[in-house]
């Protein structure tokens, strides 16, 4: 005959009120890709290339702007990293300009 022993109290409620990390790769790829395709990322191409009337700077403002893009990615990482509550821009703004930035933006 076994018994099982359920052993519950302070920790377990501290821990399922926490936010759990758990986003992989994949889904920061995926978000990203769905960020760009969602901004109109198809219309905006069309435009630089009436603008620009080469397809040499058309490729060159794509590589610029992904490389914008891994900058921006790497840093809001780098935030959430240093502030790992729920909240995302919002936190952050408060965090680095003050509770009216992060009210505004709210």
């Amino acid at each position: 005959m076994t018994t099982t022993t359920v052993t519950g109290g302070a920790d377990t409620a501290t821990s399922s009120r926490e936010f759990v990390k758990a986003l992989t790769l994949t889904d920061a790829t995926m978000l990203v890709a769905g960020s760009m395709i969602g901004s109109g990322i198809f219309i905006v191409s069309a435009d630089i290339s009436r603008t620009v009337n080469s397809p040499f700077w058309l490729l060159m403002a794509w590589i610029a702007t992904g490389v914008i893009t891994i900058f921006g990615a790497l840093s809001y990482g780098e935030l959430a990293a240093m502030y790992p509550r729920a909240g995302g821009q919002y936190v952050f703004l408060r965090e680095s300009m003050g509770h009216l930035m992060g009210f505004l933006y709210g």
